[in-house]
């Protein structure tokens, strides 16, 4: 019932006895066992429920319209590169997990880095999936970006280079192509070289491709001597006769590499909306992880390749490694502080905590509806 200040009545003025007794009669007539009308005109607002127990006196007309159902809300969400990693976000949308959590999602690519942070901050894309790094950079210069989870914990980029290099000194005064500066396959590169003892810009120059797929058709012109890739590209450049140097999986560097990302604001004011995104991404991983030909056909579509032993390699590869539960560490984020801090030194003395936002996750975890996924498989 509406709420609503009611004003005060006049001092009602003195009736005769005679009106008084037959008002007084009328009253008691009105107390009796007939089924009790709904509140009082005006009191009530517009499209009110009634309860249960007056349906049979006050059943609707056999022709009235059937009540609305309440519309999904239309969100646009993005991912920042054209790898598996994101493969979570594409079968949300693809397989119904969106809409069964009541949102009308558009699934765009957006580039790493200010193409992505601006989407955010003008809620073109207000929660998407992208590198916890991106976030956590812009967070030391004044941002307000949050990070919510994350389905890749660790990093699984491969570097990759030409035969004629054979140990990583060979790499001295040569170059390695990365998608993007700041990009997964960027940070990739920086953590390899740092495994090494090389260290970038002074032992090995660091080149922006635009993408993996011209980071491969570099190496193919002999501009660069390496790349930095995640499958199935990493499968193509083995396949093309290109030498791993070091997987950088191996290492198991934790860091967030498909988080999901979105503004303090946005989540502040749409807290439930947020939840029913995270939801629809463990679907999505669920999916993934439980159906391959589903996954595999996602995998060929969004990566452009009609290589199905391909998909099917880059499929088996990631299952295992995707988080179901979008767990991110504090150790990630240390990661990502310790990655910035020669650029940013005040990453030294910031906390994880001023990054992280677990309360949606720890709380979805507590419902059970991980448990409930598992039983649909």
């Amino acid at each position: 019932m509406a709420s609503y200040q009611a004003r005060r009545p006049a001092p009602p003025r003195r009736a005769p006895l005679a009106v008084l007794t037959t008002g007084l009669l009328l009253a008691l007539a009105a107390c009796g066992p007939a089924a009790s009308s709904g509140p009082a005109g005006g009191n009530a607002p517009v499209g009110a429920a009634t309860p249960a127990a007056s349906a049979s006196t006050a059943a609707p007309a056999p022709d009235a319209p059937p009540a609305a159902a309440v519309p999904p809300t239309r969100l646009r969400t993005a991912y920042t590169t054209a790898g598996a990693t994101m493969a979570s976000v594409w079968l949300a949308a693809e397989q119904g997990a969106f809409a069964e959590q009541g949102i009308d999602a558009e699934v765009v690519f957006i580039g790493a880095g200010q193409a992505i942070l601006g989407a955010l901050s003008s809620q073109e894309a207000p929660i998407v999936m992208a590198g916890a790094n991106q976030v956590i950079e812009a967070n030391l210069q004044g941002g307000e970006y949050t990070i919510l989870g994350a389905t890749m914990p660790y990093l699984t980029n491969s570097i990759y280079v030409h035969p004629s290099i054979e140990r990583p000194d060979d790499l001295r005064g040569k170059s390695i192509g990365v998608s993007n500066f700041g990009a997964i396959s960027h940070v990739a590169a920086k953590v390899a070289l740092e495994y090494w003892g090389l260290e970038e810009g002074r032992d090995v120059t660091i080149v922006r491709s635009g993408g993996t797929p011209e980071t491969l058709a570099a190496m193919q012109s002999g501009a660069i001597a390496g790349g930095s890739f995640s499958p199935p590209q990493t499968f193509q450049a083995r396949d093309l006769g290109y030498r791993e140097l070091l997987d950088v999986a191996s290492t198991h560097y934790e860091f967030g590499s498909s988080a999901l990302v979105s503004t303090r604001r946005y989540v502040a004011d749409n807290p439930d909306l947020t939840e029913r995104y995270l939801k629809a991404i463990m679907r999505g991983v669920q999916i993934f992880k439980t159906d391959r030909d589903v996954a595999v056909e996602s995998i060929m579509r969004n990566t452009r390749t009609d290589n199905r032993a391909l998909a099917e390699e880059t499929w088996a590869f990631y299952r295992d490694k995707m988080s179901e539960d979008l767990t991110i560490s504090p150790k990630a984020v240390e990661n990502n502080l310790r990655m910035v801090a020669e650029q940013h030194p005040e990453a030294l003395s910031a906390r994880p905590d001023q990054f992280l936002d677990n309360r949606f996750v720890d709380r979805i975890r507590a419902s059970g509806y991980l448990d409930q996924l598992r039983q649909r498989q």
